[in-house]
């Protein structure tokens, strides 16, 4: 690859810098201590400069990080893009000034592509995990059975379509762990990186489509996989369209010296086994509580309540309980043990409601779903 043109130093310098920008504090957030010590900082840095970036110079000076939204599509995290885009570009123009940096920008740029390869490719097999266990797309509940479709909004109608095929959900979790195992591994990262650019493609027309808030982060997802997927683009389009003989470019190890080869291995013990596995069990481990056994589960409705309040209906699911007004305001609580005949959804009951002549407890819990 030619390494002295000048405009591809500057991009492969500017993309660079903006991947691991993006990207961070990944991989360090997969080490013990590394926030503490180091990542929080560097974050707080940069949520300063983006604060800075989008008051001063879009305009924007009510701007702030709503911390624990649940949403990647904030105002924020909008403004995150130019703000990183500038100061990838910023950077970049200072390391181009430099010729020693400058004649290493492709080999920069083939590292960076290695660490968007292990990003792109661990969040996949996370989310492959996920499809498999309870939590991201519910089936049909009581609850969601109990609201109109009209009133529903795009995300739920999508989450619940999804959930209600278990097949579906086991083929979306395939497919993504396919393509994260393929992107880890050197010789089929061209591979992977067809299959994520199919998978990331499909998760962002959903999320347009149906207004799901991780638009920003799964746009990113598809880029980087694009990008992993260019070097080879030339010969996958000789061979797939032109039907000449071709040849992807040999994958040579990175390191020649023993001490080094030996360094890398342990990171790739780390990356593609240890982290996996702690995902797995991360994933498995929440299990228990949203899989709560629960007698008491159903729809309950034509009752009278000791304590005259105005509760119509009321919902028991699992780990959570519903209580639905006429109208108004429903409230939402977190069912935190069921023992002797009861149901706690904190220390200190302070309502009683008789349910299938069973005295049910309850209180606001610590947080509402």
């Amino acid at each position: 690859m030619n390494n002295s043109n000048p405009i591809k130093q500057f991009v492969f310098l500017s993309l660079g810098v903006y991947i691991l920008s993006y990207g961070f504090p990944f991989p360090l957030d997969n080490i013990p201590f590394t926030h503490e010590v180091f990542s929080k900082y560097v974050l707080s840095l940069q949520e300063k400069y983006i604060l800075f970036f989008g008051k001063s110079f879009l305009g924007l000076p009510e701007l702030e990080k709503i911390q624990r939204t649940g949403s990647g599509d904030t105002t924020f995290d909008y403004v995150k893009i130019p703000a990183l885009l500038t100061f990838s570009i910023l950077v970049a123009i200072g390391l181009f000034s430099l010729k020693k940096v400058r004649l290493h920008a492709v080999d920069f740029y083939q590292w960076v592509l290695i660490y968007a390869r292990y990003y792109v490719g661990l969040t996949l097999i996370s989310y492959g995990i996920a499809k498999f266990l309870i939590g991201q797309f519910p089936g049909p509940s009581f609850y969601s059975m109990d609201i109109l479709v009209g009133d529903i909004s795009p995300m739920g109608l999508a989450w619940r379509f999804f959930g209600y095929s278990d097949t579906y959900k086991i083929f979306m979790g395939l497919s993504e762990l396919i393509a994260g195992f393929l992107l880890l591994l050197r010789r089929t990262a061209i591979l992977g990186a067809l299959v994520a650019i199919s998978v990331c493609l499909n998760i962002v027309l959903v999320n347009f489509s149906f207004d799901v808030p991780v638009k920003l982060f799964s746009s990113h997802l598809l880029f980087f996989s694009i990008l992993i997927l260019l070097p080879g683009a030339k010969a996958l389009f000789d061979f797939l369209i032109l039907h000449k003989s071709s040849k992807l470019e040999s994958m040579s190890p990175l390191f020649t010296s023993k001490k080094w080869k030996i360094a890398w291995v342990i990171a790739n013990i780390y990356l593609v086994g240890i982290i996996p596995l702690s995902r797995m069990y991360g994933h498995y481990s929440s299990q228990e509580f949203r899989a709560m056994e629960n007698e008491w589960e159903g729809l309950y409705a034509g009752f009278e309540n000791e304590a005259a309040s105005p509760w119509t209906k009321i919902i028991v699911e699992k780990n959570y309980l519903v209580l639905k007004p006429e109208g108004g305001t429903q409230e939402f609580y977190t069912i935190q043990e069921i023992k002797e005949g009861e149901m706690f959804c904190g220390k200190t009951p302070r309502m009683r409601i008789p349910l299938m002549n069973y005295p049910l407890k309850h209180c606001p819990p610590s947080n509402t779903n």
